[in-house]
Formats: C-alpha cells, structure tokens, sequence
C-alpha cells in the first residue's frame, strides 16, 4: 500500500513540475518577444542617429560607404 502512495507522490510532483515548466516557457516566450521588439525599436534609433550624423557630415556618401565598408580612400 506504500507503495501506491508513492507512485501517487510520484506522479503529483511529475504533474506539478510540468506545470511549471509549461509557465516557464510562456514567460519565456513572452520575454523573448519583449526582447525582440526592443531590440527592434533600438536599431530603429541607431539609424535614425546614423542617418543625421550622415545628413550632418562634411563627407560625401560615397566617402563615408567607402569607409564603412573599409575601402580605401578614392584617389589614392
């Protein structure tokens, strides 16, 4: 007989970390979709920086492409 008890045990503390972990991985899933939409918004303000530095920039677009993708200077 204490032995079904312990299955029942068993299985109460299997159905009670399942339940767990199924709440773990909503919140997860949430943080992660959280996570993406900031790293959104924050990418979003980094061109917006980019593009008034470029706007601002005594440089020509075809300088500063050169110099992101790390050509040379034209001319030289």
């Amino acid at each position: 007989m204490a032995r079904n008890i312990s299955k029942e045990s068993l299985e109460q503390k299997i159905a009670k970390i399942e339940k767990a972990i199924s709440k773990n991985r909503e919140q997860y899933d949430r943080l992660m979709a959280e996570l993406e939409e900031l790293h959104k918004k924050q990418k979003a303000i980094q061109s917006e920086e980019l593009l008034k530095a470029i706007e601002g920039s005594s440089k020509s677009y075809e300088e500063i492409l050169d110099f992101i993708q790390g050509k040379e200077k034209r001319g030289e």
